[in-house]
């Protein structure tokens, strides 16, 4: 199974018997704003067990997201198909208490170039809240340019891209 690394972190899709870890970040709602009441174990256990199918077909799903040093679960980072339109979505969850540290753009950073490196892919997205700067700066840091605004489940989001020349251009 795939390992990704960075400086201070790492990341691994997530294993079967991982619920609690995700269910730490769906059943926050400081996290998964955006729902009534936190989901239930037994939600996170079928959300992961979908996402892990996902994974074993396509190469795109959720990742755990860990300090290197000390192997604490941080979030969770994801490079996902986007239903609204089928491309490749990138994003991220994070444990309050490990929020602000830069985490996000490093996972996600990562995560590009997993995507744009290792499976090729030709375009990646990211579909963020209106009102949620801090993530439209990391995208923006990253090279995602915002695009358009879309709908996702009832939700208005800004749509954000980066094409695969052009990240490789960013980097050479």
């Amino acid at each position: 199974m795939s390992q990704l690394a960075t400086p201070r972190l790492s990341l691994a899709p997530y294993q079967a018997d991982e619920a609690a870890l995700m269910h730490r970040l769906t059943g926050d709602l400081r996290v998964f704003f955006w729902l009534d009441t936190p989901m239930s174990l037994e939600e996170t256990q079928a959300i992961l067990d979908t996402k892990r199918a996902l994974f074993a077909e396509k190469k795109l799903g959720w990742w755990t997201v860990r300090e290197k040093e000390t192997g604490d679960f941080v979030g969770q980072a994801c490079l996902q198909v986007l239903p609204e339109t089928g491309e490749p979505e990138i994003g991220y969850h994070f444990v309050p208490e490990f929020q602000n540290k830069g985490y996000a753009t490093e996972a996600a950073a990562k995560l590009l170039e997993h995507g744009f490196r290792t499976l090729n892919l030709p375009r990646i997205v990211a579909v963020i809240l209106p009102d949620n700067a801090p993530s439209q700066a990391v995208m923006k840091k990253l090279g995602l340019k915002y695009e358009k605004d879309i709908m996702k489940s009832k939700w208005l989001h800004n749509y954000f891209a980066l094409d695969r020349q052009d990240y490789l251009s960013q980097k050479e």
